[in-house]
């Protein structure tokens, strides 16, 4: 994954964390991706992102964030 993309996907993430992360459909406009692709690139941007790049804090939140909605059942749109 290239630094540019990685720094993307942390950003979207980061801006999120106020609201308790993303919604699929929100996901889907900025990425194209489905939440679980997403999820897979963050943690991927998580892991080659160097460590001076972002606080240990927001890192960990994400990290956990993602295994969190790995596990989580989340209704389908519209119902």
């Amino acid at each position: 994954m290239n630094m540019f993309h990685a720094h993307e996907l942390i950003d979207f993430a980061v801006r999120w964390i106020p609201y308790g992360g993303a919604a699929d459909e929100e996901i889907w406009i900025a990425f194209g991706l489905d939440s679980a692709g997403y999820r897979r690139r963050l943690q991927a941007a998580l892991e080659c992102t160097p460590r001076t790049v972002l606080d240990e804090a927001t890192r960990a939140h994400l990290q956990l964030h993602t295994q969190l909605r790995s596990s989580a059942v989340r209704p389908l749109v519209g119902q």
